[in-house]
């Protein structure tokens, strides 16, 4: 077999670097690969020394790539490689419409269906030291909607610098190619993993097996992971909590903005407007083929470019995380919570304090765009009202619905920095507010969130940003080495677990209050009938639009669709 090009004998490396020349940069640069070389019972790899000095490997295949065949199948596990891995670069990311990739893709597609890899940072350490280390893991699942997103987006340097732990950025497959439930997709002969249509969630398992047998070598324990994601790697996480195939894989979960819920298998099939069923069939059609099997020959973008309404389209309308029976429960996911039945470890979850905001500021029905960039509120009061409502329901189905029947240690927050900058006189603080997603920089300080970066980091308070970065990265590290954030480098306040006075805490700068305790005591029948009697509807025709609004929001209807009719809304 003829071995890739990134697979080259360590040795060619070295002889390469010394003959670079004889000065410090080329003896530093010798060291530090010689240092990076891993022999792991995947195979030999090298990796490199990483902006914040920790030691990083970037795209290792956990899984044999989901091509031809073996696209909607389970992952297969790789045979051990041969010759020594360049592990020197990032990867391509998963197939995914363009777009978030800053015109990097192609004909409005953007990655490549050779996907399945992970990302390693640790503390800078020798082979032999990395054996004997012991470090607490902390597995990182990106989110967009399961629909877009790559590991690459996410340095891992810091966490691992800062913590003393070793950081895995993990890829899975998105969109229809990571979640397509058809019963004739597969024959009779295919495991249930393959009949599962959990394609994304089989491929995060994958990746933790991976670590399991592999992390030893980069200085991880692998008795001690802590999973953590945000937005859909948080409503991920709930995923892995809840599946059986994930048990024993993961010691510690940190949902971030996730929301607990899965996707019935009707639903997934038959119910939504771009379910398999219909999708296969305009597929099909539309390339002449004449059996559901064959759209494994189609072109991977063209997978893609069937769920698009539009060629800008960055989120598409696709039924995720389906509760097939095996990978995940058929029961309701909040219901598996409550019964118990659940991979019981320590638990972080938490939301921003205004999730919406982040969602109506794209939306040409609260804010206007003059010159294409400057922004301003339609109506600030209804825009405060709507955003209200929506982000309270994401933070009673992202953190308190779940913490209030979970029999495990649950931690539970609320981030609430809004101190951002505000060029050109925009209120962008009252547009976004602490929005969904604001919180990564402060757990990722090197992110680049485009045009936002900017923004955020143009506050009047530079000093209190980075305090409140350090303290987030703190706790969270303290977590993953004691399933208690509370233990380890100092932190500015306790965080008292959630109970029966629904204590969560607040995560803010000093001058708007700090890091301190509060609580949530919303939940959804509280927020139903307070939308009943909010005064400041005009009419119960904007009532019933906005609950449309929140039912249809990523396909998370089984918040609050049941209280349709007390609203004169329908079921």
């Amino acid at each position: 077999m003829e071995v890739p090009v990134r697979y080259f004998p360590g040795l060619f490396l070295a002889v390469f670097l010394s003959a670079c020349g004889d000065d410090d940069s080329a003896t530093q640069q010798l060291t530090a690969a010689q240092e990076t070389v891993r022999d792991v019972p995947a195979g030999e790899l090298i990796g490199s020394v990483g902006p914040r000095g920790a030691h990083q490997w970037l795209a290792v295949p956990f899984a044999e790539p989901p091509v031809g065949e073996l696209r909607w199948r389970a992952p297969q596990a790789m045979s051990r490689w041969t010759g020594t891995l360049q592990a020197l670069e990032h990867g391509s990311a998963c197939v995914q419409p363009d777009a978030l990739s800053m015109g990097k893709g192609i004909d409005g597609i953007y990655g490549d269906e050779d996907c399945l890899t992970l990302s390693i940072y640790s503390p800078p350490k020798s082979a032999s030291e990395a054996k004997d280390a012991k470090l607490p893991v902390m597995v990182w699942i990106h989110g967009g909607g399961n629909v877009v997103g790559e590991a690459s987006t996410y340095d891992g340097g810091d966490l691992a610098m800062t913590q003393d732990v070793v950081v895995v950025t993990v890829q899975y497959r998105l969109g229809p190619l990571g979640w397509f439930h058809h019963q004739e997709l597969n024959g009779a002969n295919a495991s249930l993993e393959d009949h599962s249509g959990n394609y994304g969630t089989l491929d995060t398992i994958a990746a933790l097996k991976w670590v399991q047998e592999n992390i030893a070598g980069f200085g991880g324990d692998a008795g001690n992971v802590t999973i953590f994601g945000e937005s859909a790697g948080g409503e991920n996480v709930f995923a892995l909590l809840v599946s059986p195939l994930a048990d024993g894989l993961f010691h510690r979960a940190i949902s971030q903005s996730g929301v607990a819920v899965t996707t019935s298998v009707d639903f997934a099939t038959e119910t939504e407007k771009k379910s398999s069923h219909v999708m296969a069939q305009e597929m099909m059609k539309a390339h002449g083929l004449a059996s559901v099997p064959e759209l494994r020959s189609i072109d991977a973008g063209d997978v893609i470019r069937a769920y698009m309404t539009s060629p800008d389209d960055l989120m598409l309308d696709t039924p995720t995380n389906i509760a097939d029976g095996h990978v995940l429960p058929e029961t309701p996911l909040l219901e598996v919570l409550e019964a118990g039945e659940f991979n019981k470890v320590p638990t972080i979850l938490g939301t921003t304090r205004d999730e919406f905001k982040l969602f109506m500021a794209q939306n040409p029905t609260y804010v206007d765009r003059y010159l294409g960039f400057w922004m301003y509120h339609k109506n600030p009061e209804r825009y405060e009202r709507d955003a209200y409502y929506g982000s309270t329901q994401w933070r009673i189905g992202g953190a308190a619905a779940p913490a209030r029947v979970m029999d495990s240690p649950v931690y539970v927050y609320r981030f609430d920095w809004d101190n951002i900058g505000k060029p050109l006189w925009m209120d962008l603080p009252g547009i976004f507010g602490a929005a969904h997603a604001f919180e990564l920089p402060f757990l990722f300080p090197s992110l680049d969130l485009g045009p936002l970066t900017s923004v955020m980091a143009g506050g009047d308070d530079e000093q209190g940003r980075q305090f409140l970065s350090q303290a987030m990265m703190n706790y969270w590290g303290n977590f993953a080495h004691h399933g208690d954030p509370n233990k380890g480098k100092p932190v500015p306040a306790s965080w008292q677990r959630w109970d029966s006075d629904q204590q969560l805490l607040v995560l803010d700068d000093d001058s708007s209050g700090g890091i301190r305790s509060g609580s949530e005591t919303a939940t959804i029948e509280s927020l139903i009938a307070q939308l009943a009697e909010d005064e400041r509807f005009e009419s119960d025709q904007g009532r019933c639009e906005l609950f449309e609004e929140l039912s249809n929001f990523r396909n998370w209807s089984f918040l609050i669709r049941e209280h349709g009719d007390s609203l004169g809304c329908g079921g």
